[in-house]
């Protein structure tokens, strides 16, 4: 069995559910200007989106860890696809809202199922493969919004069917390679079963520990907040400090984001290489002297540049953060996955918000200020994550003595 082969295959899985995600960004604006929406109403559809997401993914971890059924995948990318698929059809609000809400739904069923695969499919190289899967999901979020802009003008709102398209196709690509997913499973507790047999030190630690899990998960909740954050004042940081065109500053934001992928990318092959807390400490400590050269600099080069090391702190870490927590619950991994790659997300883009206010009370410096105070406490909670556990070997009897 190919493994690396099949974490790419996961890696579009991501892709094909986060393209739906991504897209609804961009999809709501047309609804605005063609006075389908208010902004009342896309905040609620949003909400829809988001936090019922966030709210039953854990869940589905939760039973995926006790039930294997790799086909929930394919059922959640299809849901996922549900939402934007059907949005320009629907007139009706609480239509649009139950249907993105049925698309939340499906993308709470497919990352914790789909982290879970990722993990195994991965073998002994648990950073490379997390990196790999993770980064789906940031070519997802970036490529829905580039096809929203392309489709709608063209074809109309109604043009939103074709997302169901690339949906519908990598569902039934997962449904096919079933036998070998189940086989990649069988691989790992025969292997975890021979290692206990012979007393060896491979298998994981039969105690999922809970502690060193709230750790990790409220460094990544903090991280989402920044993330979220440097997405959204990046480019107005261009505009109103250092007063670029909205094209250009429009650039710097997708320099960001392909810096930020690359980053995750990388982040995890570097963990499995150097140590997963060595690579999370290394990244966050970064923020900080990265985000102040940032905001002080009056160089629209170096602030441009500076936005590669500002990627690699925030990003960087991520995938094996990810992969950290599958460590820490290593008996529950597709709850492991849940949180991580759900809900610890969506708590950081319901705070993250706040920051807006902030700005339009105190000015846009005060915002970058909290995000890079927000880095400070990062930082911190990242050095309070312990080690995963070592496994440790069973006794060994003394030989009985012939009488």
């Amino acid at each position: 069995m190919k493994g690396n082969r099949y974490s790419y295959m996961m890696m579009l899985a991501h892709v094909s559910c986060d393209i739906n995600q991504g897209a609804l960004i961009a999809i709501f604006p047309f609804m605005v200007s063609q006075g389908i929406l208010n902004y009342t109403a896309v905040g609620g559809l949003i909400f829809a989106a988001n936090f019922i997401s966030s709210v039953v993914q854990p869940l589905f971890g939760y039973l995926g860890d006790k039930y294997n059924r790799p086909w929930l995948m394919s059922l959640g990318i299809l849901m996922s696809s549900v939402g934007v698929s059907l949005l320009g059809f629907l007139h009706n609000y609480w239509a649009m809202f139950f249907a993105i809400a049925v698309g939340g739904v499906g993308i709470a069923v497919f990352h914790p199922e789909g982290g879970r695969n990722a993990n195994l499919v991965a073998g002994a190289n648990k950073g490379t493969g997390m990196g790999i899967f993770a980064v789906g999901g940031n070519i997802g979020f970036s490529v829905g919004p580039i096809m929203a802009a392309a489709i709608i003008p063209w074809l109309g709102l109604k043009g939103t069917a074709l997302f169901f398209i690339p949906s519908a196709l990598m569902a039934i690509v997962l449904l096919t390679r079933i036998p070998a997913l189940k086989r990649f499973e069988q691989a790992a507790e025969e292997k975890k079963v021979n290692s206990e047999q012979n007393g060896g030190l491979e298998a994981p630690a039969r105690e999922d520990d809970w502690p060193a899990f709230g750790k990790l998960t409220a460094t990544l909740v903090v991280r989402s907040v920044i993330a979220q954050g440097m997405l959204t004042f990046v480019p107005l940081f261009f505009m109103g400090i250092l007063l670029l065109p909205e094209a250009d500053s429009s650039l710097r934001l997708s320099f960001y984001s392909v810096s930020c992928a690359l980053a995750t990318f990388f982040g995890g092959r570097w963990a499995d290489r150097f140590g997963f807390n060595r690579i999370i400490r290394l990244f966050t400590s970064c923020f900080v002297p990265s985000l102040a050269v940032f905001l002080l600099t009056k160089s629209i080069l170096l602030a441009t540049l500076m936005l590669i090391p500002l990627a690699f702190a925030v990003n960087g870490p991520y995938s094996t953060m990810v992969a950290l927590g599958q460590k820490f619950l290593p008996n529950r991994i597709g709850l492991s996955s849940g949180i991580t790659l759900g809900v610890a997300i969506s708590l950081g883009g319901v705070v993250a918000p706040a920051l807006g206010k902030v700005a339009d009370a105190y000015g846009l410096m005060s915002a970058m200020l909290v995000i890079l105070a927000a880095g400070a406490v990062t930082t911190i909670l990242a050095f309070l994550i312990p080690k995963p556990r070592e496994a440790k070997a069973p006794p060994v009897s003394a030989p009985e003595e012939n009488p």
